[in-house]
């Protein structure tokens, strides 16, 4: 394939994750989509909570691994601390582990040895939480092109993931009791909340940082407050956002799979 069509197929890869609402349709994403861009065998896709000691699951995604793969890597306290994730988290760049000789999963269940692992992520403003893409059984040898494609292709997964799941928890049922206000000014309130700025929730929700103010400005007169700390003291007393650990993106970490 020529530059141009790779460098098309890489484009209509990454315009495409847009369109996907929910964490399963991501995973199915990875697992099919991304194939034509990344090829690999099994990928281990998700959140973590970053503990001094360890990572916490807030929500991962696994395909054709063996099934004691993720458990192996399980600590006595419940966090986990996988050599690969945390060369990650030390350095903030690809890893790759070439491991043409020596597999670097082993066969389980009657599946073949995955060789190839590359590795990035990213963090959440907080730095609290950060994600984690992980691929096996990548064909060929691992090299710069592999490094750069993760380069190009994390940071918008990463940020898909982060939509969904932020989607996700906006879509549980909650009390809602201030019905003038909108969804997107609803969406807007939560992270006022969370005492972020204009800048971060224009980045968070994909919107313009004008939108967000004139957002954050009709909130205020909605609700008869002057400031952003009235509005956030009187939206939790009346229910209207739910609250989340301190600084943070998500609330506090759950196991998912």
């Amino acid at each position: 394939m020529d530059t141009i069509a790779s460098g098309n197929v890489l484009l209509r890869s990454v315009a495409s994750l847009r369109d996907l609402d929910t964490g399963e349709a991501l995973a199915k994403w990875v697992r099919h989509e991304l194939q034509a861009v990344f090829p690999h065998a099994a990928f281990l896709i998700g959140l973590w909570r970053i503990r001094p000691a360890g990572m916490a699951p807030v929500k991962y995604y696994a395909w054709n691994l063996p099934v004691d793969h993720l458990p192996a890597f399980r600590q006595p306290d419940g966090l986990y601390h996988a050599a690969l994730l945390h060369g990650w988290l030390k350095r903030g760049e690809p890893v790759l582990l070439d491991g043409t000789r020596t597999p670097t999963v082993a066969a389980h269940s009657g599946k073949p040895a995955l060789h190839n692992v590359a590795v990035h992520g990213g963090w959440d403003y907080s730095r609290q939480h950060a994600s984690c893409f992980c691929f096996y059984g990548i064909p060929g040898r691992l090299g710069e092109e592999h490094r750069l494609l993760l380069y190009l292709l994390v940071p918008h997964l990463h940020t898909a993931l982060i939509r969904v799941l932020h989607q996700g928890r906006l879509g549980a049922p909650r009390l809602r009791t201030h019905q003038t206000l909108t969804p997107r000014e609803l969406e807007v309130l939560d992270w006022v909340c969370e005492g972020k700025t204009s800048p971060e929730i224009a980045a968070i929700l994909g919107r313009a940082r004008s939108t967000i103010r004139n957002q954050i400005q009709s909130i205020l007169v909605k609700m008869k407050v002057n400031t952003r700390a009235q509005a956030a003291a009187k939206a939790m007393k009346k229910g209207l956002v739910e609250p989340r650990h301190p600084n943070s993106q998500f609330g506090p970490p759950s196991r998912g799979g």
